[in-house]
């Protein structure tokens, strides 16, 4: 079993990350992903960090930390948490969960949310999987139609 290493990702890892995302259903277009990718790697309310195994990104969460007055204090929200398929799953989301609402917890958030973006799927996957079906439905129409 290889190690795998969590840490903050990096400017570097966006192709990797973008990937991961795409892999289960997330389809952002390039370049804003690209921008929003940037902007939370540069701001303090934002933790994304990777999982590296052999070199290869594996995992990737990120968490988002905001005020909220009926708290008196900060919450946070995992909003992304994300393993390559054929990994050590529930390691790795055990690291990147350490290394996110556990980081969250150290820097003072009240409370966590961990289930926020779960059982709803990504608007352009569903898009993209509507497209797909309606192709399919129509004999002799091409996909690069739709």
């Amino acid at each position: 079993m290889m190690s795998v290493q969590v840490r903050p990702a990096s400017l570097q890892d966006g192709v990797a990350v973008l990937a991961l995302l795409e892999q289960v259903g997330y389809y952002p277009e390039p370049i804003p992903f690209a921008q929003t990718y940037r902007k939370t790697l540069t701001d303090p309310h934002f933790l994304v960090r990777v999982a590296e195994e052999g070199g290869a990104i594996v995992g990737v969460a990120s968490l988002s930390l905001r005020y909220q007055l009926g708290l008196g204090g900060l919450v946070a929200s995992l909003d992304e948490l994300v393993v390559a398929p054929g990994t050590d799953a529930k390691r790795v989301q055990r690291l990147l969960l350490q290394a996110t609402v556990g980081k969250a917890r150290s820097l003072g958030a009240r409370r966590i949310v961990q289930k926020i973006n779960e059982g709803t799927p990504p608007p352009r996957a569903a898009q993209i999987r509507a497209a797909a079906a309606a192709a399919a439905a129509q004999p002799g129409a091409s996909p690069a139609a739709a």
